[in-house]
């Protein structure tokens, strides 16, 4: 679980420090022009996000199951809620080739943190 951890933590911190800084340079390459206001709201989404690496760092660390457990909980429903955004996103074509890139990553931890809850939970019983 914590080289799950790791990995998400080094990942969404790119994507958070990409989104409040350099938007444009971050969605550009997917074909994604942002005006003024999404500009804003993109700035914020990378501030939330930015959280995340935060969050996980202490998970990591952690000796506390039950936190762990909520985390990985945390991050799966994160996950699923931004496979369906981004899949609609893609579908609808509004990213071009290169946004399958991201709906793959994202299903990828989906799977990744799905298996731990699975796992702990079969674990439990």
């Amino acid at each position: 679980m914590n080289a799950l951890f790791l990995v998400s933590m080094v990942v969404e911190a790119v994507f958070g420090i990409g989104f409040i800084f350099a938007p444009d340079r971050l969605l550009g390459p997917m074909g994604v022009t942002l005006n003024e206001a999404a500009t804003t709201f993109a700035r914020l989404f990378g501030s939330a996000i930015i959280s995340f690496p935060v969050l996980l760092f202490f998970a990591r660390i952690s000796e506390n199951s039950e936190f762990r457990k909520g985390v990985v909980k945390s991050m799966f429903i994160y996950y699923i809620a931004s496979d369906i955004l981004l899949l609609l996103t893609q579908l609808q074509g509004q990213m071009n080739a290169l946004g399958w890139s991201v709906v793959v990553l994202h299903l990828l931890f989906t799977l990744w943190f799905g298996y731990f809850l699975i796992k702990k939970q079969v674990v439990a019983k």
